[in-house]
This record gives structure tokens, C-alpha cells and sequence, in this order.
């Protein structure tokens, strides 16, 4: 079996579908009708707070100047349900609870909401940046789930206005609560987004616009914006990926699966006014991706478009409104040559190690023998590029590991022999396979007795 690659990520988790008590955790434990605020607001840095099952309502957390965390998490599963509303106030983290209409605003810094799932048909989580985008927020949202959840401030289920310095990975943005006037992308951005990663591990799935009426519905959508990074993440079963249509500026897409087979509507992504976007080492399955300009509007600059996989019914187009100006289209894998532009292009159609209808973002590896592998410009393969480890990413979780550091080669580890047990060392540290394999991922336990769920690649 040779190499194992670990592509994405690691982070700490639980044990999906078992009921967990935190207690031993606590630093002290509230029931419904507790002050909430003075706790978090007295806590000592480092302390948890653990909620017993219920529902604790509108949470007012403000003007509260900590230098450290105070972490608020459910006793037992995500029993504790809360509607915080976070303002002037720094170093919160939410974890494991049930949330809804959550609003993060007025230069709050050092907010995260880490294991969290979302009340479908609630309001999601707004991050609202404007009265400070010039300040780093430092926001994290990791392994959340936004299941057929509402508007939360503006379009997305989860918005983002004048962010600056935001991670939002691991997640799940599915399915459409409404029609009408409660239905809402899956991450909505506004203004001058600044150091904003999207990825890696989030899953965008069954956003629709027939199940939107009068709304319009997108995985992403941009108004405005910089420096944004959205990487490493499966979009499938949506009517459009990305809309940026109206300019922004030094996007970088890379490493995803743009799934759009069974969806008619072709146009899933599109960048209009944009300037000096990248898009690179990503695979697209019946979607056209859009590098120009509404009518009347200044083109797209300088975009640069390379070691792309396109199949089925996949292109570029740069024809609207004034077009893509001093944009380079080069070494990009297309099945169908009517389809091909651009310069050192492959045709044919690749061979996935998923077969030829993956059912997972991991499934989209190139096989040895595929048009594509290892002829990119790079001479890494062309579409999602397994051939490295890229992100080991920290969530802060049981006793703050520092993991944000990248590994440089593939680790070595025993044939599997039909079994789901098994050692192998990353970067010298022992860990112990020790759950079957789940959505393409495994669960593991170091000896150290910490518990992290790694993204995995068979050879």
C-alpha cells in the first residue's frame, strides 16, 4: 500500500453520534436562569464554563476586556441552547452548544465557535467588522454545522461584513430554510473582507435556488472584499459556488471540488470587475467559471488561471461586459477539446481514484495512470493537488496544542491488511489508529491519549 498522505487537516474532535459529559472539564457548571455574562465576564483566563441542558435565551455579552479565554460549552452533547450576542468584548470561545441568531460586532476580538450546531429555521452568525476593519479580529469557526439555517444580518447563514482576520473551516453549509425572505447563502461577505480563509474541510451542499423562491441563493456569495483564500472545500448539488460578480479583489481559489452535475443552471461561478484573482488546482465537474464584467462595468485584471481539471460540460468565460484583461489561461486539463482555451492545455478525461462519480472530496485524487498527473505547470497534478501535506491546523482544543505548521513530505506507515489498526509516526510523534474510516476521514488517538481526526489519501 505504500505512502499515506495526509492532504488538509487535523484537528481535535469527539466521537460523532455519542453523548459526551464534559464535567470533569468544568471550572464551574450554570443552569438556565444563571447570569451568564458575570460568569464569563469575572472567569479567569483559561477557565470553562459548562451549561446543564436548556435553554438559556438572548445572551448579552458586552464591554468586557479579557486578556484570555473563558470557553462556554454544553455539559452533555449540545444540549445547552443559547442566542448570544457578543459586543466590545474579547476572548470568548462557544463550544459544543446549540446556537441561533448569534451577533459578533463592535471590535470584538478573539471569538470562536468551535463543535457547534446551528437551530435550523433560527438565524445564523453575523460578524460585523465595520466600526474597526482596519484591527485583526482573529474569528474562528471550525466543525460547525449550518443545516437549512436562515439569515443571519445579511445573505449568508453565516455573515461576514468588514471582516479582518477570520478562519472559517471544517463546516457544513447545507440545504435551504424558507423559501423567500428566510433563505440564505451559505457564507455571505460584505464590504472589505481582509485576510478571510474559507477552508480547508467545508462542505457546501443542496444550496438551491428552486428552493429559494423570490431570494437568491448561493454557496458563496461577495460583495467587495480582499484578500480572501478559499481553499480545500467540496461545493456539489448548488446552483451557483461563487458570486462575486460586482468586484473584489486578490481572491485566491485553490484545492476544491466544484461538483456541479445534476444542476442545468452551468454559470456556478463567477468573478466580474475582479482584479488579480487566482484560480488554480481545482476540479470542476459541469460548471463554467466567469472571469469578466457585468455591461458597462470595468473588466477583470490579471487574473491567473492554471492546473485546473474541467470535464463534462466545464470552461471559462471571459466574453461578458468588457472581459478579462491581461488574464493567462494556461495548463488546464479540459475532457472535451470544444471546450479547451488558453495555453498547454491536456485533453482527454482524467481517472479519479473515486471512480468516475466520486462520492467524497477525497475521491478526486488523480490515479497514477490519469491525463494530469504530474504534468502541472508546478509539476504537481493538475485539479486538487493531493500530493503534499498542506494544512496540520490547531482549533485550540484540549490543552491548546499549537499544530499550525507544515509537514514537508508524506509519512510512511503499515499495510492496512483489511484492518482499521495500525502505527505509523507523524513527524516523530506516535499515533494509533482507532476508529474505521468516516467520510473519508479517520479517527485517531495519539499515546498521548489526544483524540484528532485526520484527512487521509491511500496509495
Amino acid at each position: 500500500m505504500g505512502l499515506i498522505k495526509i492532504t488538509c487537516m487535523v484537528w481535535l474532535i469527539l466521537f460523532t453520534g455519542v453523548s459526551v459529559s464534559y464535567s470533569q472539564g468544568c471550572t464551574r457548571t450554570l443552569n438556565v436562569g444563571a447570569d451568564i455574562a458575570t460568569a464569563v465576564s469575572n472567569a479567569a483566563n483559561g477557565a470553562t464554563i459548562c451549561l446543564d441542558n436548556g435553554d438559556y435565551g438572548r445572551v448579552n455579552l458586552a464591554n468586557m476586556a479579557r486578556t484570555g479565554f473563558v470557553t462556554l460549552q454544553s455539559l452533555n452533547g449540545r444540549n445547552a441552547h443559547m442566542s448570544p450576542q457578543v459586543g466590545k468584548t474579547n476572548y470568548v470561545r462557544f463550544r459544543e452548544m446549540t446556537l441561533t441568531g448569534v451577533v459578533v460586532n463592535t471590535c470584538s476580538k478573539n471569538i470562536e465557535f468551535i463543535n457547534i450546531t446551528w437551530k435550523a429555521g433560527g438565524g445564523g452568525l453575523v460578524f460585523d467588522g465595520s466600526t474597526c476593519p482596519s484591527t485583526p479580529q482573529n474569528y474562528l469557526v471550525d466543525n460547525n454545522t449550518f443545516d437549512k439555517v436562515g439569515k443571519a444580518g445579511y445573505d449568508g447563514r453565516l455573515s461576514c461584513r468588514d471582516c479582518n482576520t477570520i478562519t472559517i473551516r471544517n463546516s457544513t453549509f447545507k440545504g435551504i430554510y424558507g423559501p423567500d425572505a428566510d433563505a440564505s447563502d451559505g457564507i455571505g461577505i460584505a464590504g472589505g473582507a481582509t485576510k478571510m480563509e474559507i477552508g480547508p474541510g467545508n462542505l457546501f451542499s443542496g444550496i438551491l435556488q428552486s428552493l429559494c423562491g423570490g431570494e437568491h441563493c448561493d454557496a458563496i456569495q461577495v460583495f467587495g472584499g480582499g484578500s480572501m483564500h478559499v481553499f480545500g472545500n467540496h461545493f456539489e448539488n448548488g446552483s451557483t459556488f461563487i458570486m462575486a460578480p460586482d468586484g473584489n479583489s486578490n481572491v485566491v481559489v485553490e484545492n476544491n471540488v466544484f461538483d456541479g452535475i445534476g444542476i442545468s443552471y452551468i454559470d456556478k461561478i463567477q468573478f466580474g470587475s475582479a482584479r488579480n484573482p487566482t484560480f488554480r488546482h481545482n476540479t470542476l465537474r459541469n460548471v463554467r467559471a466567469s472571469f469578466d464584467s457585468k455591461p458597462s462595468k470595468t473588466a477583470s485584471t490579471n487574473a491567473m488561471v492554471e492546473n485546473n481539471i474541467l470535464i463534462y460540460n466545464s470552461s471559462w468565460k471571459t466574453s461578458s461586459g468588457n472581459g478579462c484583461s491581461n488574464c493567462t489561461f494556461r495548463y488546464n486539463l479540459f475532457s472535451h477539446p470544444s471546450y479547451a482555451s488558453g495555453t498547454n492545455n491536456v485533453i482527454g478525461m482524467p481517472t479519479f481514484t473515486g471512480g468516475t462519480s466520486p462520492s467524497s472530496y477525497t475521491g478526486y485524487q488523480l490515479t497514477e495512470t490519469s491525463l494530469g498527473f504530474q504534468v502541472g505547470s508546478d509539476g504537481k497534478d493538475m485539479g486538487v493537488d493531493f500530493s503534499t501535506v498542506t494544512h496540520i491546523l490547531d482549533t485550540g482544543e484540549q490543552g491548546q496544542h499549537h499544530l499550525n505548521r507544515l509537514y514537508p513530505s508524506p509519512v510512511r506507515r503499515k499495510p492496512w491488511a483489511g484492518v482499521n489498526t495500525g502505527v505509523f509516526n507523524l513527524s516523530g510523534s506516535p499515533v494509533v489508529w482507532s476508529s474505521p474510516r468516516q467520510n473519508g476521514f479517520y479517527l485517531v488517538r495519539t499515546y498521548q491519549g489526544e483524540l484528532k481526526k485526520v484527512l487521509v489519501i491511500d496509495q
